[in-house]
C-alpha cells in the first residue's frame, strides 16, 4: 500500500526509522550469560516455595532511568516471552529479555543480606559507572 503523504505514493517505511528486533548473543556450551550466586538460588528458592507456583521465574531486566540512566529491576513472571533467555541453576529459572541481556551480559547477580538490610546486587562489568546504591547505572 502507497504511503499518502509521500510524493509518488512511495513507502512511509525506511531503513533509518525501522529497527531490527533484538537478537538474542550467542554463548559457548555451558557457559550461561549471567551469573547467579548460591545466596540468590537459596534466596531466590525460598521466595518460590513461598508462592508454591512451579511455573515462577525470577525476572531480571533493565529500563531507563535511575540516577545513572539505566536502572535493574526484579520481578516474578509466570510465562517466558518470545525474546526471553532463560538461565537455570540449582532449581530455579532466570529470565531476561533480549534488550537487557545485552546490557548484562557476564553480570553476577548476588544477594547480600547485612545490618543495613537485604537486597540483590549485580556486579555488572558492562557498567562504566554506578549509583551509590548499586541500582542504576550507566555504559
Amino acid at each position: 500500500m502507497a504511503c499518502q503523504s509521500q510524493p509518488n505514493g512511495a513507502s512511509c517505511a525506511t531503513s533509518a526509522t525501522m529497527t531490527a528486533p533484538p537478537t538474542l548473543p550467542s554463548f559457548a556450551d555451558g557457559v550461561p550469560p549471567l551469573n547467579l550466586s548460591d545466596a540468590v538460588v537459596d534466596k531466590v528458592g525460598a521466595m518460590l516455595a513461598e508462592e508454591n507456583d512451579p511455573e515462577l521465574r525470577l525476572r531480571i531486566f533493565v529500563t531507563g532511568g535511575g540516577c545513572s540512566g539505566f536502572q535493574y529491576g526484579f520481578a516474578f513472571d509466570d510465562a517466558p516471552k518470545p525474546d526471553d533467555h532463560e538461565v537455570s541453576r540449582g532449581g530455579i529459572r532466570v529470565l531476561v529479555d533480549a534488550m537487557s541481556l545485552q546490557y548484562l551480559v557476564g553480570a553476577e547477580i548476588d544477594y547480600e543480606e547485612s545490618l543495613e538490610g537485604s537486597r540483590f546486587v549485580i556486579r555488572n562489568p558492562n557498567a562504566s559507572s554506578t549509583c551509590g546504591c548499586g541500582s542504576s547505572f550507566s555504559v
